[in-house]
């Protein structure tokens, strides 16, 4: 039987490339010997194989079956590998990793103690201080209270020298009392809480007087401006009450004025009328109609002048009504702005109240004062004109039209 061999292979290439399959040690020997103890231990038969001088000849399939063995051995051996190294490098970064944790941990208690030693300095330092402080405090006020006794007890007992001057025996009482109280001074003790509530004490007093010196501060300010207000208030009262008085005055000189020039036209009217009496009782003149005309002028003209005159007299009553109440109503303000007198009201808003309702009647009088003077100048002209019929008529009939018209209060 005739056996083909198709493959062949160098026996240093098997050598190398299938040494590493081995379970022993074959450095030392030769490329046949150890490519034959490879051949056997993958259990390949003789038949299978053929052994030359250089080369090794195989049968179709034997050298796949070589290559699958080698290829599982190498990714077996990449797997060990991989475990081995990924072993080593955790093992390398716990180490690392503890390294870094002892140190950090030694870093950090360096700086703890670094600051637990700079915050007890520090501690100690503001007990230091406080301590100093509060002895301090302590002794100042210790010093206080004890002038304040020393001041007390210099009182009573000025007190107690003054009543009993005349008593020598209770003098003397007094004298051994306060020796032995002096001998005895050294052993007296004031106990914590007696010095602490006297402290709040004193503390609270003094807070009350600080709260009551801010009160009267601002008590005071107030009762600057309430001053102010009032020279003010008071500054233009009198400026009003001046005012007004030149207007009351004005308005009475104009009524003056008033009263003479009536009483200066009411002396030749008075005259004439005289004279046309005696003309009618002498039968000078010709018409009866003409003498009951010139008789009835002059009685028209007394009873105008009556009108007048009764005008002229209400003008002034009423001038002097309201004088008296708008000074009445100004002096009561003033009692009000100054506390004298008790009101709801709002002097400031009454004060401009009656100053409006004062210019208001000064426009109104003064309207009616022309008004009255241009009847008594009308007056005056129409008696003038005695001669003329027409002239009287017409100003009586003006003279009782504005007599109708006009308004009185």
């Amino acid at each position: 039987m005739l056996l083909i061999f198709v493959v062949s292979k160098m026996l240093t290439i098997q050598v190398i490339r299938y040494g590493f399959l081995l379970l022993e040690d074959v450095a030392s020997q030769d490329p046949l010997s150890v490519s034959v103890a490879i051949l056997h231990q993958f259990n390949i038969l003789p038949e299978m194989y053929q052994v030359g001088y250089t080369k090794l000849f195989f049968r179709t399939g034997q050298i796949g079956n070589l290559e699958n063995t080698r290829n599982r051995t190498l990714h077996g051996v990449l797997r060990v590998q991989s475990c081995f190294r990924g072993y080593q490098a955790r093992r390398h970064a716990s180490e690392r990793s503890r390294g870094v944790l002892a140190l950090q941990s030694f870093i950090r208690a360096e700086n703890a103690r670094q600051s637990y030693s700079s915050l007890l300095r520090k501690h100690r330092a503001a007990t230091l201080v406080q301590k100093n402080l509060r002895g301090w405090r302590a002794r100042r006020y210790f010093i206080k209270i004890r002038k304040a006794s020393v001041v007390i007890q210099s009182g009573i007992r000025g007190c107690l020298v003054r009543r009993c001057a005349g008593n020598v025996d209770l003098l003397n009482v007094l004298r051994e009392f306060e020796s032995k109280k002096e001998a005895d001074g050294d052993q007296i003790l004031i106990k914590a809480s007696f010095l602490a509530e006297l402290q709040r004490r004193i503390l609270r007093a003094e807070a009350t007087v600080r709260e009551k010196d801010e009160e009267n501060e601002m008590l005071h300010q107030r009762l600057q401006q309430y001053e102010n207000r009032w020279l003010e208030y008071e500054q233009k009262m009198k400026a009003m009450e001046e005012m007004w008085q030149k207007q009351m005055r004005s308005l009475q000189s104009s009524l003056s004025v008033a009263k003479k020039s009536l009483a200066l036209d009411e002396t030749p009217r008075m005259s004439d009328s005289s004279v046309e009496q005696s003309w009618e009782s002498n039968g000078n003149h010709v018409g009866g109609g003409s003498s009951q005309q010139l008789a009835a002028a002059p009685r028209i003209t007394g009873r105008e002048m009556n009108a007048s005159m009764s005008v002229i007299g209400r003008l002034a009553e009423e001038l002097e009504q309201r004088s008296q109440v708008f000074a009445d109503d100004a002096k009561f303000l003033v009692e009000v702005k100054s506390g004298q007198a008790d009101a709801s009201l709002n002097p400031d808003v009454e004060l401009r109240r009656l100053k409006q309702n004062f210019d208001s009647w000064k426009k109104d009088f003064g309207s009616r004062i022309r008004e009255t003077k241009v009847i008594l100048n009308k007056l005056a002209s129409g008696g003038g004109g005695g001669g003329n019929e027409s002239s009287p008529n017409s100003a009586k009939r003006k003279w009782w039209g504005r007599l109708n018209t006009s308004k009185f209060s």
